[in-house]
């Protein structure tokens, strides 16, 4: 994964001379924002699941704004976190909202199947407004309980990936010692 991430990821040159990044140019390129150290690529991993679950906003890419916002600020590795968010895409959308509107109705103890079944197509935006409150307690519910289970999945696969390397290490270092000279 380390080593696809890197191989997609701009350089530091690139982005450097890209004329959009140039006044932001100090922030983005703090080196602690592209070092792939385990609590980097952790918290960033849990954070953008946290942040895929805002519900989306056509006309603004909130995601990105939001990630690029809270990496520099609090130093999190800005590839994971890129790549993260985008498991909130146009195909996940609809599930997404859908699932957080209905988490959200279940813990506000509203009946969201009368107010579905009363939504046409003309009054669809005089209706929605009764929708925001559930799909935000939702995306918040979700959006935290994604984020808890990446963390801790994130840790557990981190770290048996580093004990299968020093499981493998030892096992070259041991079969150096046995052949003879």
């Amino acid at each position: 994964m380390q080593r696809w991430l890197r191989s997609i990821t701009p350089t530091r040159d690139a982005l450097e001379k890209h004329a959009l990044l140039k006044p932001f140019a100090a922030l983005l390129l703090d080196c602690r924002c592209w070092t792939f150290h385990r609590n980097n690529v952790i918290r960033a991993f849990a954070l953008g699941l946290f942040i895929a679950f805002i519900p989306p906003t056509p006309l603004l890419p909130l995601h990105m704004v939001v990630c690029t916002v809270l990496a520099v600020t609090l130093r999190l590795n800005l590839p994971v976190l890129f790549a993260t968010v985008f498991i909130s895409n146009p195909f996940t959308w609809l599930p997404q909202v859908f699932g957080s509107i209905w988490v959200g109705a279940k813990l506000m103890g509203l009946d969201i199947v009368p107010l579905m079944h009363q939504m046409r197509h003309q009054n669809i935006g005089a209706d929605l407004h009764e929708l925001w409150p559930p799909l935000l307690l939702g995306a918040l519910v979700l959006g935290l309980i994604a984020a808890l289970s990446g963390y801790v999945l994130a840790q557990c696969l981190w770290r048996i990936r580093v004990a299968f390397h020093v499981r493998r290490r030892r096992a070259r270092a041991q079969s150096r010692s046995l052949e003879p000279r």
